[in-house]
């Protein structure tokens, strides 16, 4: 009988090691919510230990930020590489950007464009609009502005400000879509309604109300 119980009661430890992850985690982001970062930090390393990934997300932003711990760009990556292998889309669009800027490891375009793909596979509409601007300005990719208006209206579609800034830009430019001044000016609003403030400016400059 001893051993009839010894899988149930392995079973029942992984699922309370799980839950525990997650309360600590939890336990974390209502500090961090509340800007205690000091106290929000050991916790996530505990749940991030773990392998709980949103809990490796927010140990890497807050490496890159400095939020209760010295900036680290080179452990921001870390944390996000984890996070961003156990397919994390908020995590795999952080790290591309790290790849871009060259922040905590070298600059690469093909790294950068790696994972904002791999993000966009998930419908991630912050990675639409990110190819969208390597896609417009010839960065890892041959310059094609009208795949980049694509990219831009699949983030705008999905309610992105940037993006829709980006897809209003380019109506109201003809920069590869047909020139279209009321379709510029429905996008750029869109954005400038959700606290976009380069949107905001580019009404004001267009005399558009």
């Amino acid at each position: 009988m001893k051993y009839k119980l010894i899988a149930p009661i392995i079973a029942l430890g992984f699922m309370t090691s799980c839950e525990t992850a997650d309360f600590i985690c939890n336990r974390a982001q209502s500090l961090y919510e509340a800007a205690d970062y000091a106290a929000a930090v050991p916790l996530y390393k505990q749940a991030a230990e773990r392998g709980h990934v949103e809990a490796q997300l927010m140990l890497g932003k807050c490496y890159d930020f400095g939020h209760g711990v010295k900036e680290n760009s080179t452990e921001a990556v870390r944390w996000y590489r984890q996070a961003a292998e156990a397919g994390h889309v908020g995590a795999q669009n952080n790290l591309a950007a790290c790849y871009y800027s060259g922040a905590g490891v070298p600059v690469s375009m093909t790294q950068a464009l790696y994972w904002y793909n791999k993000a966009a596979a998930q419908d991630n509409a912050v990675a639409y609009n990110n190819l969208g601007l390597h896609y417009l300005n010839g960065e890892g990719v041959p310059q094609n502005k009208e795949i980049a208006a694509q990219y831009f209206a699949k983030a705008a579609e999905h309610g992105d400000a940037n993006g829709q800034y980006n897809l209003g830009k380019c109506y109201t430019m003809g920069i590869g879509v047909a020139q279209d001044e009321q379709q510029g000016k429905l996008w750029v609003g869109k954005a400038a309604a959700q606290g976009h403030k380069n949107a905001a400016l580019f009404m004001r400059d267009n005399n558009w109300k």
